[in-house]
């Protein structure tokens, strides 16, 4: 009896250690502000938009504003799925998703004729 509830406790133990390490880590991609390290992972985070295979990336990030572009790569992906998947709404010619948040303001572009997908992305001080 004495071994059972030992093993169950390290097992449970071993369980909550897995769930804090992978929370702390999404916290971090989600607290990222740089265009290097988890640049893409971070944007999907804030914004809920997937970002689908690129081949071509550009991001600029200061004073707590990141602007990146991707180049979709089109071939890989239904573009029609992609924009009714990530909420995109019709306007002017683009595809647009935005939203202002207590921890961010974000707002998406797509180019569905380019590919281009461009997200502009502030961060709030809390």
């Amino acid at each position: 009896m004495k071994k059972t509830t030992i093993g169950i406790a390290v097992i449970l133990g071993i369980i909550l250690m897995l769930y804090g390490g992978l929370h702390l880590f999404g916290r971090m991609i989600y607290n990222t502000q740089s265009c290097e390290l988890y640049n893409i992972d971070n944007i999907e985070l804030r914004t809920g938009v997937n970002i689908p295979k690129v081949t071509a990336t550009e991001c600029e990030c200061k004073n707590n504003k990141k602007v990146s572009k991707f180049s979709i790569d089109m071939d890989t992906i239904d573009l029609d799925d992609y924009v009714i998947s990530n909420e995109l709404t019709l306007v002017d010619g683009l595809y647009i998703k935005e939203n202002d948040n207590e921890n961010s303001t974000y707002r998406v572009v797509f180019d569905k004729i380019t590919g281009e997908l461009t997200i502009d992305l502030t961060y709030k001080d809390n």
